[in-house]
């Protein structure tokens, strides 16, 4: 019965007659409703052919055991599929920022320019499936309902000197480690730079509307040479489509030099005009200091000490966060793109309790961060999305250290695909997509 109730959806699109549905109280944010009527013929020929668990039941069961288990199915309550969002410009010149969303509104809160957040809202789309028997004949009638509902959330964009303070104080080395190294040569000129990393400026989104919805926290760390306000301060819907009452944090990686590009200056025009040029090193936002650059090919090396200032500095986040959850660390969820998946899966293993689970992009286990067989997280779901073309994180390599995940008994789910922007390692708005479909399972997998 379960199995044929979640095919409803396959069934709508086989053929049949349509028409639309009547005399029904309209429920909020309704947009239409269809009503299609299928003869059991056509309901086996559907079954037979999408639905491959149930092919061999529909060929051999009789019409009285088919309109049996057809009536169980119309007793149960309507299924819903999420069809996600819909875009104003959905050509490829449209963008994936929710300004670009049906339904979108935004409004500011507190005095400008003081105030740097914002409510916003827009349309999340839904589809729901109910079977009814048709007496006295071999018939069915399916009805689907479109529906909309309002998504809002606060979007804060915190950056220095404001309220909320820094994410983190831990000191790190702006300065790379190559240059560390040569530093003690005083011929060389080469000034040691170390400072506290604030992982700022942040964006920080809290859920609006959670009556009865579960509280958790999602951090999330974005790839190298990226920021928060960059690339995720417009994508609410990345994240939310109110399954969860989920507030989002997503800092900002150091701006520090990188010892594999410590050759990379560039010429860059002094402030006061008539001064001519003078050379800088290229620095990047990075979560830790990378030694070496294998252009994908193997695992690059990187600065120890670096990564562990990283790991201090994101379990102080998760403790602060699990205060205001009441001591629920198994209510925190740590994720990560690219480089930021490889951080954020050390802080997790690292981290002395169990969490939520961990989503990991594009990205990879480090070969340098243990796998305890008895560790906290060895029940905690980690889900892994790869895509087929990436060849800056190639399989080849990175399947090897997944195993050391799976072979110490971790619960590991991971998903090859192909963006459909043909992106590569660079994904799209696939991104968003896999975010939503993790939180959903991790989330809804406990009870309040």
């Amino acid at each position: 019965t379960s199995q044929l109730r979640a095919a409803l959806p396959k069934l709508w699109r086989c053929k049949g007659s349509t028409g639309q549905s009547e005399g029904q109280a309209a429920p909020e944010g309704l947009l239409r409703t269809e009503v299609k009527t299928l003869t059991f013929a056509e309901v086996r020929r559907c079954l037979r052919l999408r639905v491959p668990l149930l092919s061999k039941w529909a060929r051999v069961s009789s019409d009285a055991s088919l309109r049996r288990t057809l009536g169980l199915v119309a007793a149960k309550p309507a299924v819903k599929m999420r069809m996600g969002v819909r875009f104003q410009d959905p050509s490829k010149h449209g963008t994936w920022s929710v300004e670009n969303l049906k339904g979108y509104k935004e409004c500011r809160l507190g005095r400008l320019p003081q105030s740097r957040a914002s409510q916003v809202s827009w349309h999340f789309y839904w589809a729901s499936f109910r079977l009814q028997l048709i007496a006295g004949c071999s018939e069915v009638s399916l009805q689907r309902m479109l529906l909309t509902k309002e998504m809002r959330a606060r979007v804060e964009k915190r950056r220095r000197g404001q309220v909320g303070g820094p994410l983190a104080n831990e000191m790190v080395h702006v300065t790379a480690h190559s240059r560390r190294e040569q530093a003690a040569d005083r011929r060389k000129r080469i000034k040691v730079v170390r400072r506290a990393a604030d992982l700022l400026p942040a964006v920080i989104m809290r859920p609006l509307c959670t009556t009865n919805l579960q509280r958790w926290t999602f951090i999330y760390l974005h790839g190298m040479g990226s920021t928060a306000l960059g690339s995720y301060a417009d994508r609410p819907q990345y994240f939310n489509d109110g399954t969860v009452a989920l507030k989002v944090i997503i800092p900002t990686a150091p701006l520090r030099e990188v010892s594999c590009f410590d050759s990379w200056w560039s010429k860059v025009k002094l402030k006061q005009e008539g001064k001519g040029h003078r050379w800088k090193l290229e620095k990047f936002n990075s979560w830790y200091d990378y030694t070496s650059n294998h252009h994908g090919r193997k695992e690059d090396t990187l600065d120890l000490d670096s990564l562990h200032a990283m790991q201090r500095s994101l379990h102080e986040i998760i403790s602060r966060e699990a205060g205001e959850l009441s001591g629920r660390t198994d209510r925190i969820i740590l994720g990560g793109k690219s480089q930021g998946c490889a951080t954020a899966l050390d802080a997790a293993l690292t981290f002395p309790k169990r969490l939520g689970g961990f989503i990991g992009l594009v990205g990879h286990l480090l070969s340098c961060t243990p796998v305890d067989v008895d560790g906290p997280q060895r029940s905690t779901p980690l889900h892994f999305y790869h895509e087929v073309e990436d060849d800056i994180m190639q399989w080849h390599w990175v399947q090897k250290e997944e195993q050391r995940l799976r072979d110490a008994g971790y619960k590991v789910r991971s998903t090859k695909s192909k963006d459909p922007e043909g992106c590569g390692h660079f994904i799209g708005g696939i991104e968003g997509q896999w975010l939503r479909r993790s939180l959903r399972l991790m989330c809804g997998r406990q009870s309040s």
